[in-house]
């Protein structure tokens, strides 16, 4: 009886679509179906293959009950940007909420009526008139995560009905949300980049009953001369001892493109990486350790040989097709053009035949200056090899595809080529004469969608993948609609999203060896399926961080799988970029099919840092950048663990700039366009440009010298300082860049701004600096106590020439030079916090040193080998010790620079080959080498730049890169982050406010550790926080609680761990060996 009933059921079914078409479902299914994007013309249908359809469409055609029918029909426009469609599911049920929402349909009177409460109205206003954040809106959701009771169905149809509600609980290894605060069109330039820190990604929800805490301010110890040393005082041997150096723990970003394991030998691995700096890293043993091979640009894809373990392939978006025979040792350029070559168009994804090894097929966008996430669509080309990849023919174009993210061949079916991208799923039977169209009529019909089209967002899918076995059983991975899947070779696609939580997917792939078992990865983890993708589990937990995009599984035991991270993939994937500030990321591996998890990077890591900065205040606090990066690197910990902010400073970070009182400011200089000035009120998780404040600020004689080129504010802004005495004043110098002729800078001659409102607006105050000169004005310092006086020092530094120090005294009205008895040639400025008319000047020819303010310079290297001196470092707390680096080493003085000693124990120094390569003699032409023709200094030896040299706010961990080749030019060449640590610590004053039950209360903590991330939880009456030093120091810290929070005799647990501690009147004192950072609780016992 059960199965006559279902039988009726189906008959039913097909009958209604059958009437709801207008025509018999058999005539759909054997129709060749025309592509509906919106810049389909002229592209033809294969014939006479029968085209896929989907059977669920997101679009009703039957009129339902719940649809008006002119019934007191109203105007008013309902979206996501005006009501709430998770408010509206809950009245109108969700097929009717996503018709009006997502497909146009009209609300009547009576419908619009019972869903007012679900409209979003502008955020309440704080007492100070900004915009309170506070509230739990729509816009500071993670869109996401489905609810815990409204998980994903197979009938669902809207793009984000799953998020999460205001109650859901944040994820504990993530700070920030991935939505970016929604601000409105005057809040963002033209090319959408955040203006204010109104699109400031909102913080992450805390748990009821969870309050945060507020940092008000640090205070240092007074700063005074200790006892002056002319040599060093402790020896290793015959080296000096003073430092012992080490590497910090790897700088790790995470950003991972593809995993691929050898089908021949599954101990033989390849990691592509979207970074200029580090692009394609091998594993010899299963993942334990890797090397980096090969540096080109950013990985579009990667495809082994299913027959050759020596051969590999990566496609590439800034440079031509690299493939390597013999196992990663060499590689070539097999298709496509380099950068110096010109036309470089960006190859996407990549493919062998397992059916016919020596068969590969790549496709490659037309245009080449994007990188995906187009829509309307644009051509793709397909390419095919016959030789395992060594030649390439063009055989087809797809106009409809767009950029193509993973191409799969049909295993018993080698002609049959699937491909799928910003286009949807497409395939072609003629090695791409002819293609499909989309097949999935669900996502063409969202795409179709007035929202879509209005907003230009593609029916993408990222991930495609055929069962091993069963070639009828095909995957695919939407990124923003869910999973895909079809049962019949891809005739008709059933929506199916049963145990996911996320609805942005990325890649997704069938275990070889177990066709039941498949992974897909997504913005929040990784999912398991054990009946070949009908259901999903989620497996995420062990990870420390769960934006993920490629994963592998082993070719003969489907549960051991490897995993990568990718907060920001700058590939075809734009669109996913995971903003805030994230800690955990790297590779994973599970062998044990997801149910835990373990870090497999060892030998991971930013290739090539290139800048670093320190909070003036905050100990241990280290923010760095990598040469060609993807944003800013920030340790908590002197070095012992590493966030990532994937900001819009992403290519090359210059200066960081610090204001000093709390809430603390960050400003950075970089090199992404209109992003040359940033500024980030949220401790570096959200930047907002201000380079077009710098151009509303620029002079007439500016103008009328003709040094602001055509074009937009793309300006090449370098030295930046904020006054220590009064945060609204900032300093901002630009270089005049004569080393990259390709890129578009548009202005000549180096400038100086100055705001004074904090950021808000920007004045060019040059007048007394020759502003047409071909420089650099690489560092600006700014007097303690008087904002008005402060110092641009100028460098060889990506330009033509430098001309030494130029002073003002009058708050930049005008500026004077102070080249008396100095070496123009400069390269770095420091002062003395005590008595700011101590200058000290690294230059071409030494160190030089005045007194008064720069009216008089000295030479003062004695120790330095003659030659430059590339950065310097002065130690904050005790000014007379100073560090400095020349090309091949590095040095201390602690006499006020009198006397220089080496001290590199621990570094792992290049053997001297030759002199040293000064820039200035490259200037003047001594040498082969032109400085004035090189990217980045070019000294040839150890050390490479400025900012390359850092010490933190207490004076007691110093840091420097170092280079591991003297060829810059090498692209493999690296450079590594070392520190040295000086015992013992000393203590700071951390005072926190808290507000609780309507009241404020302060909480002051004394301690050798870096104090952050206070709460205090209500419900459990604990106070906890996080404390970071660097490894194995000690730390003794005293927190003075208020008895309103706190009262009795209290405990501390580090890590959860009761630790000894002793109540007095300054309130719970407890010590701890540093472990990079641990979460420290105090509760009553």
């Amino acid at each position: 009886m059960q199965k006559v009933a279902i039988n009726l059921l189906l008959l039913f079914s097909i009958l209604a679509v059958s009437c709801a078409s207008s025509e018999p479902l058999a005539t759909k299914l054997d129709r060749t179906e025309e592509t509906t994007q919106p810049t389909a013309t002229s592209q033809q249908s294969l014939d006479p293959t029968p085209i896929p359809t989907n059977t669920a469409s997101p679009v009703s055609t039957e009129t339902s009950s719940k649809d008006p029918v002119d019934n007191n029909e109203v105007t008013e426009e309902i979206n996501e940007s005006t009501y709430d469609p998770n408010c509206m599911v809950k009245v109108l049920g969700r097929s009717r909420t996503d018709d009006i929402v997502y497909f146009n349909s009209k609300i009547d009177q009576q419908e619009l009526l019972s869903v007012q409460h679900c409209k979003l109205g502008k955020p309440e206003m704080g007492n100070n008139g900004e915009e309170d954040r506070s509230r739990d809106d729509d816009r500071s959701r993670d869109d996401d995560k489905p609810r815990d009771d409204d998980k994903p169905r197979d009938d669902d149809r809207a793009r984000d009905d799953d998020r999460p509600q205001d109650d859901d609980m944040p994820r504990d290894d993530d700070r920030y949300d991935n939505v970016e605060w929604e601000c409105s069109g005057d809040q963002k330039d033209e090319s959408g980049l955040p203006k204010t820190p109104y699109c400031n990604v909102p913080p992450v929800q805390l748990p009821e009953g969870v309050v945060a805490a507020d940092l008000t301010n640090v205070t240092l110890p007074v700063a005074k001369y200790e006892q002056s040393f002319d040599t060093c005082q402790v020896y290793q041997g015959e080296k000096c001892a003073e430092l012992n150096w080490e590497k910090v723990t790897d700088v790790q970003a995470g950003e991972f493109v593809e995993i691929k394991i050898s089908p021949v030998d599954p101990n033989i691995m390849y990691a592509g990486v979207d970074s200029n700096d580090m692009t394609m890293y091998r594993s010899l043993d299963a993942g334990a350790t890797w090397d980096l091979v090969h540096v080109t640009g950013h990985v579009g894809a990667l495809a082994l040989s299913p027959v050759d373990k020596n051969i590999a392939i990566y496609t590439n978006l800034e440079w031509s097709v690299q493939a390597t025979f013999d196992g990663g040792e060499s590689w070539e350029s097999v298709v496509g053009f380099t950068a110096d070559q010109g036309n470089v168009i960006p190859f996407t994804a990549i493919q062998f035949s397992s059916q016919q090894p020596n068969i590969v097929y790549a496709s490659a966008l037309q245009s080449g200056d994007t990188r995906g996430g187009i829509w309307p669509a644009e051509p793709a080309d397909l390419y095919k090899s016959i030789d395992s990849g060594k030649t390439w023919i063009k055989t087809g174009t797809c106009l409809t595809c767009s950029a193509i993210d993973a191409i799969v061949v049909m295993p018993d079916n080698p002609e049959l080529i699937w491909v799928a991208g910003d286009g949807g799923v497409q395939y072609t039977t003629d090695d791409g004469l002819n293609w499909s169209g989309n097949v999935i009529t669900y996502l063409k019909e969202v795409a179709n969608s007035s929202k879509n089209i209005n907003e230009k967002i593609p029916p993408k899918v990222m991930g495609l993948d055929i069962h091993p076995s069963d070639p009828n059983i095909i995957l695919a991975a939407s990124t923003t609609e869910g999973m895909f899947r079809s049962s019949d070779g891809g005739l008709t696609w059933e929506r199916i999203n049963n145990g996911l939580t996320s609805l942005k997917l990325h890649h997704v792939h069938f275990a070889p060896s177990n066709g039941n078992v498949a992974y897909v990865t997504s913005h929040d983890g990784i999912f398991r399926s054990d009946d070949s993708g009908k259901s999903w589990m989620d497996i995420s937990d062990g990870l420390a961080y769960k934006f993920l995009t490629p994963v592998a599984i082993h070719p003969t035991d489907e549960n051991i799988i490897y995993i990568g991270t990718a907060t920001e993939v700058y590939t075809t994937h734009p669109k996913h970029k995971n903003r805030g500030m994230h800690k955990g990321e790297g590779l994973y591996k599970s062998v044990d099919g997801g149910e835990t998890w373990d870090r497999s990077d060892n030998g991971i890591y930013e290739a090539k840092i290139v800048q670093m900065g320190n909070h003036p205040i905050v100990p241990f606090n280290l923010w760095a950048g990598g040469e060609s990066g993807r944003g800013n690197f920030f340790s908590p910990d002197a070095g012992d663990s590493w966030w990532f902010s994937p900001s819009i400073t992403s290519h090359y970070p210059m200066v960081y700039a610090f204001t000093y009182d709390f809430p603390y400011v960050i400003y950075t200089t970089g090199w992404l366009r209109t992003g040359e000035l940033t500024a980030s009120t949220d401790f570096g998780a959200s930047w907002y440009v201000l380079t077009h404040e710098i151009e509303a600020g620029l002079s007439e004689e500016t103008y009328n010298l003709g040094l602001r080129l055509d074009g937009g504010a793309d300006f090449h802004l370098h030295g930046v300082a904020v006054a220590p005495s009064d945060s609204d004043v900032i300093y901002v110098g630009s270089v005049h860049d004569s080393v990259y002729p390709d890129l578009t800078f548009n202005l000549d001659g180096a400038h100086i701004f100055k705001s004074s409102d904090a950021g808000k607006s920007f004045k060019e105050m040059s007048n007394g600096f020759p502003i047409e000169t071909k420089t650099s004005i690489n560092s600006i310092i700014v007097h303690p106590t008087n904002p008005d006086i402060a110092y641009a020092m100028t460098s060889l530094h990506e330009t033509t020439t430098a001309i030494g120090i130029y002073k003002t005294t009058n708050g930049a009205e005008s500026w004077f030079e102070i080249n008396d008895g100095l070496d123009e040639f400069t390269n770095d400025l420091q002062m003395d916090p005590i008595d700011p008319e101590i200058l000290y000047a690294a230059t071409e020819s030494g160190i030089y040193k005045s007194t008064n303010g720069g009216q008089k310079w000295d030479k003062s290297s004695t120790g330095i080998p003659k030659g430059a001196v590339i950065d310097m470092a002065i130690d904050p707390i005790n000014p007379n010790v100073l560090y400095a680096i020349s090309a091949d080493d590095i040095y201390r003085t602690q006499n006020a620079g009198k006397n220089w000693y080496s001290v590199n124990l621990g570094l792992p120094l290049l053997e001297p080959s030759s002199k040293p390569l000064s820039a200035q003699e490259k200037l003047f032409g001594k040498l082969l080498l032109d400085r004035t023709q090189t990217g980045h200094s070019e000294y040839g030896g150890t050390f490479a730049q400025d900012r390359t040299l850092e010490i933190d706010s207490t004076g007691k961990v110093i840091f420097v890169a170092v280079k591991t080749s003297r060829n810059d030019r090498d692209k493999n060449s690296e450079r590594l982050l070392y520190r040295a640590i000086l015992t013992p610590l000393i203590s700071l004053v951390y005072e926190f406010a808290i507000k609780v039950d309507g009241r404020v209360e302060n909480i002051e903590v004394t301690s050798q550790s870096h104090i952050y991330e206070m709460t205090f939880n209500t419900n459990s009456k604990e106070l906890s926080f996080m404390a970071g030093g660097p490894k194995g120091t000690n730390s003794s810290t005293t927190v003075s609680i208020p008895n309103t929070l706190l009262s009795g005799q209290l405990e501390v647990l580090v890590d959860g761990i009761r630790v000894p501690s002793s109540n007095g009147n300054d309130g719970v004192t407890f010590d701890l060996i540093h472990a990079g950072s641990s979460q420290v609780t105090i509760k009553a016992k």
